[in-house]
């Protein structure tokens, strides 16, 4: 990954997080490595736990929730199993969710959508 490619990547998960905050989400985490998978965004609201991919497109048709593929889904969960293990997590759902960053250059806005995986 270049070093542009992160910036715009760290740039878009902070867009995220104030999205997420002014929602009424609490970020408990962010960038959790594990040896099978990497977590976002660790979010919690009303009990629950939300664990969160960040895609940051330009705004296109790409810019949508199949950016975030099969396999970093199933990623996602051993990580968050091992997050839940390391934290002593027991009570409440856990949620995995996309936040799609879509943007655009012409207006220099970025649009934001929240998707919960089933």
């Amino acid at each position: 990954m270049s070093r542009r490619t992160k910036r715009i990547g760290d740039w878009g998960e902070d867009r995220a997080c104030e999205f997420l905050r002014r929602h009424g989400f609490e970020i408990v985490g962010r960038n959790y490595h594990t040896t099978s998978g990497e977590i976002d965004i660790i979010a919690a609201s009303g009990g629950d736990y939300y664990f969160i991919e960040v895609k940051t497109r330009m705004q296109s048709e790409l810019a949508n929730d199949e950016s975030i593929t099969f396999f970093k889904k199933a990623r996602m969960q051993k990580a968050a199993r091992s997050y839940c293990l390391r934290k002593n997590i027991s009570g409440g759902s856990l949620i995995f969710a996309g936040v799609i960053v879509a943007v655009d250059r012409t207006r220099k806005k970025a649009g934001i959508r929240f998707c919960a995986f089933c």
